[in-house]
């Protein structure tokens, strides 16, 4: 599979933690207008709502594909 490459940078940036090879979860978004996330107040706060997920998901023991089915199986009952 060939990915779409623009010849230009994109200043849009989606946040998301990896649970495994292709499996994201997208925590949120903002555009880039530094080099580091810690640079600016609007990625400083994309940056805590990461961690509030990632803290989330370590509490529920998600951490790959299949746990994170598994907890969508269990909410939804």
């Amino acid at each position: 599979m060939q990915h779409y490459r623009p010849h230009r940078r994109s200043w849009l940036r989606l946040y998301a933690i990896k649970l495994s090879m292709g499996i994201y979860i997208i925590t949120g978004g903002a555009i880039k207008l530094t080099r580091t996330m810690q640079e600016r107040e609007h990625t400083l706060q994309e940056l805590e709502k990461m961690e509030k997920v990632r803290n989330f998901l370590i509490r529920e023991h998600v951490f790959d594909k299949d746990s994170f089915t598994d907890y969508q199986q269990e909410v939804e009952l």
